[in-house]
């Protein structure tokens, strides 16, 4: 447990949420996929949330809940300090740095943070517990919260009015579990329905069954990489200030209630199950009881946002991955179609459904009290589909207490299918749906060769399915027993395939060399990647093939004769037949045995001619022939032809008309 805290205007048991340092990690960004985000999508990603964020703290030692205003790493942000004045907090600082860090968060630029200390914020400065008067208008767009209170005198009160102003003023509330394995969760904030509650993807945290207004909940509602809840916390805060900004944004504009409803339905579905040990959920428990629906992945969580808005239909098909945010009329159902593409691996799923419960002030003008609260029974199915007639039930989500609903399928195979919302309430329902899949990347060969002969380039090609609208980065690797620099030139770790296409391509070049090696294979792979599935048998693979008379020469000469050009060089004559290598090569004889040259002189029509069988693998051969009268001067005035298989040459000058004439094969290489 942490140390108890007391604030020095009220009695207080509470408490910072972890030990008052710890390290921050470095590369907690690459871990929620924010750096590859940032990659892909570049400009349009927001840094910045407009509206504002709010930091609440409790008093550290007693004395002092601000981060370290002068602080290099805030250099961009505007402080309010709501609760008075306030010396730096260690704790603060940390929790601000993954919060709104120019350089260590996800909300980098400019903005405007109020800040607040825990007991003001419970009390005259905000939620104004225990009082008859309404909580506070809340102007900023996310609040985060990194401390916990283990017990208090009115944590039904408190929790209600959070949930009233969340609903009422329609900003993101990120609170934090307990660190430590107990099952016991904090009475302040974890317990509340509207917020975001957060714990440690180690496991290092309290969660379990709520006991407050309501048991049976499951918190926290997700978790994410720091050994800390405090620095945990705004990790998430980050990740929903990130999407908040884009969805109140053109063609978006969302308003009110649904902004933080939305918000908190596209994380959960994004939440990745895979990086948690033994993830699971049932039917009547949407969520796991220690890691809530997974680790965050802002990087799922915003394709799943880019993909776009839709509607119910029982005649559209949509995306497979997106999201909604609609009413549901008293005792109706809503209906979403998507396909997974044929011919594609099987992808993780998750649709992830949220709806506030409706809390009603019955007390005139901004007083508060005589509450009516009431909280919609929401359902989540997942079915196989024959065109839009639902067919097998695959999964579902009926938990009668909660207001979320989750449903996952680690492996969907390509086929159609619906995520119906179901209402069983006499009321109509506000709600919102995220739905997430991977796409799917193959890969093929599309030039299986590369020659050094003539340089032809061979080539490999990868494919992606699914949504389009964001570039995909695809690490590669590469095996077989070609060398990259030796014999083709260096390709790539990684190919990103633009917005709006489908493919990209790697060309293989081939280096030519006078080396006799035999022909080599190299193997393209697509690595694998948490932010597409792909079949890892698949390859594409290129044969760089040895210049043809390289190629002969392997074939016929061990390691140590391909060594010494003195018995395989193109001039030697290790058989002693007088006899080249290129021209037993061109002939296709035995280098290694003793021939006869196979070339026939003769005559034709009274001309002196020349034919010599080819060898049909020596397409880099160029067959040539001279004449000559007296054995000094030669010349290549003849007629030559040649078939695949024979190499002709015929005098041009009759043997009748000379005294003499010499006719001799010319066999030269490019």
């Amino acid at each position: 447990m942490p140390e108890l805290l007391t604030n020095l205007k009220f009695p207080s048991i509470l408490a910072i949420c972890c030990g008052l340092s710890t390290p921050l990690l470095a590369d907690w960004r690459d871990d929620i996929g924010h750096s590859r985000l940032q990659l892909l999508a570049g400009s349009e990603l927001p840094v910045a949330v407009v509206q504002g964020l709010a930091q609440v703290e409790a008093l550290e030692f007693g004395l002092n809940y601000a981060p370290d205003t002068a602080n290099s790493n805030f250099t961009e942000k505007t402080f309010v300090f709501k609760s008075g004045p306030s010396a730096a907090s260690n704790h603060a600082t940390l929790v601000a740095q993954n919060f709104f860090g120019n350089t260590t968060s996800l909300l980098a630029e400019a903005t405007n943070v109020d800040l607040h200390s825990a007991d003001d914020w419970i009390f005259p400065g905000f939620l104004q517990t225990g009082t008859n008067i309404e909580p506070s208008i809340e102007a900023r767009a996310v609040q985060n919260h990194s401390w916990i209170a283990t017990t208090f005198s009115e944590p039904v009160d408190a929790g209600q009015r959070l949930d009233f102003a969340i609903d009422r003023d329609g900003f993101v509330s990120v609170v934090g579990a307990n660190n430590g394995n107990s099952t016991l969760l904090p009475a302040l904030l974890c317990q509340t329905y509207h917020t975001i509650s957060v714990g440690l993807s180690n496991g290092g945290h309290s969660a379990g069954f709520t006991t407050l207004d309501g048991a049976g909940r499951i918190k926290p509602d997700i978790v994410a990489p720091d050994i800390k809840t405090s620095f945990a916390t705004p990790m998430v805060a980050g990740a929903a200030g990130l999407l908040y900004q884009k969805l109140i944004a053109a063609p978006y504009s969302l308003t009110g209630a649904d902004k933080p409803r939305v918000i908190k339905a596209l994380l959960l579905a994004s939440a990745t199950k895979t990086n948690v040990p033994s993830w699971s959920n049932t039917s009547s428990r949407p969520l796991d009881l220690r890691y809530g629906a997974g680790q965050l992945n802002v990087h799922h969580a915003y394709h799943s946002l880019r993909a776009g808005r839709a509607a119910a239909s029982n005649v559209t098909v949509q995306k497979p991955l997106g999201w909604a945010a609609e009413p549901l009329a008293a005792n109706s159902s809503k209906t979403y179609h998507f396909t997974i593409p044929a011919s594609t691996p099987a992808t993780p799923f998750s649709a992830c459904l949220t709806w506030h419960r409706v809390i009603t002030d019955q007390i005139n003008g901004p007083n508060w009290g005589n509450l009516e609260i009431s909280l919609a029974d929401l359902n989540l199915r997942l079915y196989q589909t024959s065109g839009f007639t639902l067919g097998p039930l695959l999964a579902e989500s009926l938990s009668a207490v909660d207001n979320v609903e989750l449903v996952h399928q680690p492996a969907l195979a390509p086929g159609t299918y619906a995520v119906v919302v179901e209402n069983n309430s006499a009321a109509v329902t506000d709600y919102a749906l995220a739905w997430h899949t991977l796409p799917a990347v193959s890969i093929a060969t599309t030039g299986p060769l590369a020659l050094e002969f003539d340089l032809q380039q061979g080539s490999v090609t990868i494919t992606r399915s699914g949504d389009t609208t964001l570039p995909l980065y695809i690490p590669i690797t590469y095996s077989g027993s070609a060398v990259s620099g030796s014999h083709f030139q260096p390709l790539p770790t990684s190919v990103t395939i633009p917005a709006g296409q489908t493919t990209a391509s790697l060309t293989v070049i081939p280096i030519a060399d006078q080396t006799a090696q035999g022909n080599r294979n190299l193997i393209v792979s697509i690595t694998a990647d948490f932010s597409f599935v792909r079949d890892p048998l698949q390859n594409g693979t290129v044969t760089i093939e040895d210049k043809p008379f390289d190629e002969w020469r392997f074939t016929q000469f061990s390691s140590g004769a391909l060594n010494d050009s003195q018995i395989s060089g193109a001039t030697a004559d290790p058989d002693g037949d007088q006899l080249a290598n290129l021209i037993e090569y061109a002939m296709a004889l035995d280098p290694n045995l003793p021939n006869i040259s196979s070339a026939i002189a003769g005559e034709t029509d009274g001309y002196l001619t020349l034919s010599v069988p080819k060898n049909t693998e020596a397409v880099d051969i160029i067959w040539g022939a001279e004449v000559s009268d007296d054995l000094v001067n030669w010349n290549d005035e003849l007629i030559l032809s040649e078939t695949e298989t024979t190499f002709v040459a015929r005098d041009n000058v009759l043997i009748s008309e000379a005294e003499r004439r010499m006719i001799r094969l010319k066999i030269t290489r490019p």
